[in-house]
């Protein structure tokens, strides 16, 4: 039997709103890249000359403006489940905004480089939380059909906030005041977490955190408004949701879910542990690498590109992991989370291999333009594979596998390890290639090659499957209390029933008296 697309304008343009804290994060994560290369900036930071050049006995304070950003970024994700948790996702995505903003208006006005590395924890813990809040948030509101499609808008709108960036720091390079080339920009930051702010109150809460705070009413208002049909007299798609996730939520609100139990109980400790593995994998393809790699003007030197005609290429570059994260959101309900997440690692590797060629053949000598061309095309090439794949399915479906009452913490969790494994590499990655040149590419293909083993194992494929569901997968059966398949609208009686006709009110008492009579009770959030 097909799967029924059930797609509504109005919750499209619900998760899309969310999504823009992607673009958030994505603007203020890659702002830095232009900022930093412009000598301006260098020159009135006490970084640099005016050719661009760092001083030497400065190296160390650049490099902390992006270790700092990273260490922010581990802090506010997990902080941002607390709040999550106990004031909901819209609240989460204001602590977000406001974080974002502390952070962007103290750069851009920062008077001298400590201040600057001070308002980059800032600006890193409230840009990084929106991708730990707004994955989430999007999955809660999201019908299992389209809900690929809906988080997917994430790593678009991410790959989007990239580019755009990219495209400020290239305009604001004709800027002919030095400081307004680096400040506007920075300043610039502040638009998008204003901007959210002020579309949160049109935004509904998710009517998930309002089952596991135990309001009903609450929660089916916001589902009878999404999901409203008026070629469905009985509004059965909204009430069969809403049946199945008001039973799940009675039982899932008897459940532990403390830290502690996160990593205590095998099923949820497997789906934690496959978070942060596949956070890390992403990372280990070798994107952070070649996008520092890409950032450097001596590659792009040799081919005989200037300064301006470098921004252009970065540009193009991140343009691209918007339009290829963009095309994955539209496949992923198609193709799954599997085959993208394994064919866009596949292709990570081959064009990985082929970038570590061109740059052991050719990048030294310069004198082979043809070699050199195929190392730029193959940096773009990657990306593609990279957006598409692994970066379009990772967000989808790690806002997929933890049940409501750990969902904010474990993917906050997850978050968290991208972050710091960013900040590993960050701090390796000058080191590799001093120490190793072009086979530093080959230690990120052998994690790469070793991962894609590990992922054909051990991902499971979420695509059409109702949240509250999900839990078979990791052996958790028992743990769901109604299937979807099993809950109709009787025509007559015009009552929700599922097989055998039993009634909402005797499914939740049984479930929960069970879970009591087992002495397990819920701890606090």
């Amino acid at each position: 039997m097909g799967v029924t697309i059930h797609f509504r304008w109005k919750n499209f343009f619900i998760c899309f709103a969310i999504s823009l804290g992607a673009l958030a994060y994505g603007y203020l994560a890659a702002i830095i890249s232009t900022t930093m290369g412009k000598p301006a900036f260098l020159l009135y930071m006490g970084l640099g000359d005016e050719s661009g050049e760092v001083f030497h006995d400065k190296e160390n304070l650049q490099g902390a403006i992006t270790s700092v950003f990273q260490a922010g970024a581990i802090i506010g994700c997990l902080c941002s489940c607390y709040i999550t948790d106990t004031y909901g996702r819209k609240a989460g995505m204001i602590y977000c905004s406001m974080l974002s903003i502390l952070g962007a208006a103290g750069l851009t006005g920062s008077p001298n480089i400590g201040a600057f590395i001070t308002f980059r924890f800032f600006a890193g813990a409230g840009s990084w939380g929106y991708t730990a809040v707004a994955p989430v948030y999007c999955s809660e509101l999201a019908p299992p059909s389209v809900r690929g499609f809906f988080v997917g808008m994430i790593g678009a709108m991410l790959g989007l906030g990239y580019a755009t960036a990219n495209y400020f720091g290239l305009a604001f390079y004709y800027a002919s005041d030095p400081t307004v080339s680096w400040r506007a920009p920075l300043g610039l930051q502040l638009f998008f977490p204003v901007m959210i702010l002020c579309i949160l109150p049109f935004i509904p809460e998710s009517p998930r955190y309002y089952l596991m705070m135990d309001k009903k009413e609450q929660a089916w208002s916001v589902i009878e408004k999404l999901h409203e049909d008026p070629t469905d007299r009985e509004n059965e798609f909204a009430r069969r949701e809403f049946y199945q996730m008001a039973q799940q939520a009675a039982y899932d609100r008897t459940i532990n879910s403390s830290w502690i139990e996160l990593f205590r109980r095998p099923s949820y400790r497997k789906r934690v542990l496959f978070g942060m593995f596949l956070m890390i994998l992403c990372q280990s393809t070798g994107e952070l690498v070649l996008n520092q790699y890409n950032q450097e003007p001596k590659f792009y030197a040799e081919l005989g590109y200037n300064t301006l005609q470098t921004l252009i290429l970065q540009t193009g570059r991140n343009s691209i992991a918007f339009l290829g994260n963009l095309i994955g959101a539209f496949i992923i309900d198609r193709f799954g989370r599997r085959k993208l997440l394994l064919n866009g690692l596949g292709g990570c590797i081959v064009y990985l291999c082929i970038e570590a060629a061109m740059v052991a053949q050719y990048a030294d000598s310069g004198t082979n333009r043809a070699g050199l061309g195929v190392g730029v095309a193959a940096l773009y090439v990657f990306l593609v594979f990279y957006a598409l794949g692994m970066d379009a399915a990772s967000w989808v479906i790690l806002s997929e596998i933890f049940p409501n009452f750990i969902r904010a913490k474990g993917y906050a969790v997850a978050v968290a390890t991208k972050s710091a494994i960013n900040l590993v590499y960050l701090q390796v990655t000058p080191m590799g290639f001093a120490e190793l040149g072009w086979r530093y590419f080959m230690v990120y293909v052998s994690i790469s090659v070793v991962g894609f083993v590990l992922l054909y194992w051990a991902a499971p494929e979420t695509k059409g499957i109702p949240l509250e569901e999900v839990a078979a997968l990791f052996g958790d059966k028992d743990d769901i209390m109604v299937y979807q398949d099993q809950i109709h609208v009787d025509h007559t009686s015009h009552k929700v029933v599922v097989d055998g006709h039993r009634e909402h009110t005797e499914i939740r008492q049984r479930t929960v008296e069970e879970r009591t009579d087992r002495g397990v009770d819920r701890e606090g959030v």
